[in-house]
């Protein structure tokens, strides 16, 4: 082996071992002074002297007419998420955050594991389990989207769990706000045997994003894909990952490599939108693997949260629209979207038969912004490996 080798595999070895080490005491000490980073109603308990614990939740459940996009049986009802947050400050810069999520079977994931150092809004560190930078999507999460269905067609960057990784990020705000950015190095894809990343190189991702009018004020680098009328928003984002031997297996392996562009218009029609508030939204990616054939998610026994296979070469972008209407009707305003999925893949991806589209009409009945939010939904499915199919959902979520 050659010195450079030598060199480059300790790096790469010291750099696992410290991240494990961090996620272990990310979560030790958010279990003992754990924010949750998500802006939700929540119990607020102060200790004194800027100290302080919160607790919440949050559960969606929904029923399903049909095996849309085939996630799951048809004709079923089902409890899709039901998640704790906890999280606390120590004082007005060093927080943590423990958030765990119940898995089918009644077992527990956690979720979110972070030790929070924020010495100012211009930069601050984060150690442990958390979302990587990525599409508004996947920061947004399931409880932040403007449909209920997440975008599994077009979103597909890898993660351990719900688009999370262990490692470090780097965020901030400049420009009075106006300007967000995050950086940060995770454990990476395929670290499994006899998968692509032998060699333990790590996830290198970041995410850049500018609002041209009102700044959001999702707290962090987290994003939202409505405010309800709150704010006049006009925010462009820039991400891109990369990983060594991200896909393939030992014996072919390939380079990961993705980016995507997404954006955020959201207006106020008429004085305080008083004539409601419009809203699009849209995004365009491409992955590649470097002419490589990934492997299957739970390829050779892999856990759903081992971050194993399941990336697919190609193009895709997504389009989306909606319009709160101003009027209370009851508890709540109703809210129109409809949006458009399209993913593309390369002519070298073993799945290249065709493209896979998703179109989705139904209608928000907000009553508490993201809080509490009931919808209804018609989707139809089309995969070139699968019989086209449509189906109805009624979901409703609630956070506390």
């Amino acid at each position: 082996m050659s010195v450079d080798k030598k060199k480059k595999r300790r790096i790469y070895f010291c750099l696992d071992q410290a991240m494990a080490c961090m996620v272990t005491g990310a979560v030790v000490c958010g279990v003992t002074i754990a924010a949750a980073p998500k802006a939700h109603a929540n119990a607020v308990i102060s200790l004194g002297n800027d100290r302080s614990f919160s607790i919440g939740f949050g559960a969606r459940a929904s029923y399903q007419s049909h095996n849309i996009s085939n996630a799951r049986d048809s004709n079923s009802v089902s409890l899709d998420n039901f998640r704790l947050y906890m999280g606390a400050q120590l004082n007005k810069h060093i927080k943590a955050t423990v958030n765990v999520e119940r898995l089918a079977g009644n077992n527990w994931n956690l979720l979110d594991g972070i030790f929070q150092f924020e010495p100012s809004s211009a930069i601050n560190i984060w150690v442990g389990r958390m979302l990587t930078p990525s599409d508004r999507s996947n920061l947004d999460g399931p409880y932040y989207l403007n449909s209920y269905l997440y975008p599994g067609v077009v979103a597909q960057y890898p993660g351990v769990w719900s688009g999370r990784d262990d490692g470090i990020n780097i965020w901030g705000r400049l420009a009075h706000n106006h300007f967000r950015y995050v950086a940060g190095i995770f454990r990476g894809h395929n670290r499994y045997d006899n998968a692509s990343n032998g060699g333990n190189h790590p996830l290198f991702a970041a995410r850049a994003e500018y609002n041209f009018l009102d700044p959001e004020d999702s707290p962090a680098y987290y994003t939202a894909s409505t405010y309800y009328g709150q704010h006049d928003i006009l925010a462009i984002a820039l991400v891109g990952q990369y990983q060594v031997d991200g896909v393939g297996t030992a014996q072919n392996r390939g380079d990961y490599k993705a980016w995507n562009v997404d954006g955020l218009f959201e207006k106020r029609i008429g004085k305080d939108g008083k004539s409601g508030t419009y809203t699009l939204e849209g995004a365009y990616y491409q992955y590649h693997t470097d002419g490589v054939q990934d492997v299957a998610s739970g390829w050779h026994g892999a856990a759903n949260d081992a971050n194993v296979g399941g990336i697919q070469a190609g193009t895709a972008f997504m389009l989306d629209t909606a319009y709160l209407i101003p009027y209370t009707l009851g508890w709540g305003r109703f809210q129109p979207v409809i949006r458009y999925q399209q993913f593309k893949p390369y002519h070298y991806a073993a799945t290249n038969n065709g493209k896979t589209t998703q179109f989705e009409a139904g209608s928000n009945y907000v009553i508490d912004g993201h809080n509490s939010v009931i919808t209804l939904d018609y989707v139809h499915y089309n995969s070139p490996s699968t019989k086209a199919s449509d189906g109805f959902l009624a979901g409703v979520q609630f956070q506390y």
